[in-house]
């Protein structure tokens, strides 16, 4: 898959946010001295640990060379890995909190993944998670309609997937097996977009880049682009004003040590 284009990523990026915002306030840890972003983007969500823990020492790590150069010109004083989460992480060390928004679910086996970022904390540590579940989501109906269609099923046929949903109770029998401290929750966030459109280039920067990856012209990613959006017009109305809401729906978790 090509790598991330941090500027269409930031272009939501209030709304993006919010959920880091909403984690970040349950997080019950005074004085954290070491945390980690897993996954941490172009920054936005390190921006935030940073106001809320400014004297923390604070390390963003992430896959895509080109999100981490972004998060470096926007906050060049903190420290910034490249490297994949699912790998072993033992070298860099414990941590008071360990932290991922909207990051898992493009790691495969979670299984595995959620007891090795787990083993990363100090003792009283906090592992603390947010990750979508577009399941029942408009979007989703959406794109699985375009996909399925005789037009485009021969690109996506062999497709595997690179994306990896699941509900609460798969994450609580994960951390249950870890912990008895946890507290779980599911947050509908309603986005107020200006178009069906922007839907579109909201998913262009995320969830849709492994379909679009698979078409082998800038006009066919085109086409297939205008057909989810023709598809996600029957399933987002207008409201009164013109304006679309955009439901987005988003699993959180802490997890003490």
């Amino acid at each position: 898959m090509k790598d991330w284009n941090p500027n269409l990523y930031l272009k939501f990026e209030k709304e993006r946010t919010q959920p880091v915002i909403d984690l970040i306030s349950r997080i019950e840890k005074d004085n954290p001295e070491r945390i980690i972003d897993i996954g941490c983007g172009p920054g936005n969500s390190t921006r935030q640990l940073k106001n809320k823990w400014p004297q923390a020492d604070i390390t963003g790590l992430d896959s895509s060379p080109n999100m981490i150069q972004k998060a470096k010109e926007n906050l060049p004083g903190l420290k910034w890995v490249i490297g994949d989460a699912g790998a072993d992480l033992t070298q860099l060390g414990k941590f008071d909190i360990v932290f991922s928004n909207a990051a898992i679910q493009w790691i495969p086996n979670n299984e595995q993944l959620l007891p090795k970022l787990f083993s990363l904390l100090k003792d009283s540590g906090i592992l603390a998670v947010q990750v979508p579940n577009i399941t029942d989501m408009g979007i989703k109906i959406a794109i699985q309609k375009t996909v399925e269609a005789r037009k485009w099923n021969e690109y996506f046929v062999s497709a595997t997937a690179e994306t990896f949903y699941y509900p609460p109770q798969f994450y609580y029998d994960i951390l249950s097996r870890l912990t008895s401290e946890i507290s779980l929750w599911e947050t509908h966030y309603y986005h107020v977009m200006d178009s069906h459109k922007s839907i579109v280039d909201w998913y262009t920067s995320t969830g849709l880049r492994p379909l679009l990856d698979k078409l082998p012209n800038e006009d066919l990613r085109f086409e297939f682009s205008q057909d989810i959006l023709r598809n996600i017009e029957t399933e987002y109305n207008f409201q009164q004003d013109g304006k679309v809401l955009f439901r987005f729906r988003r699993i959180f978790f802490t997890a003490s040590k």
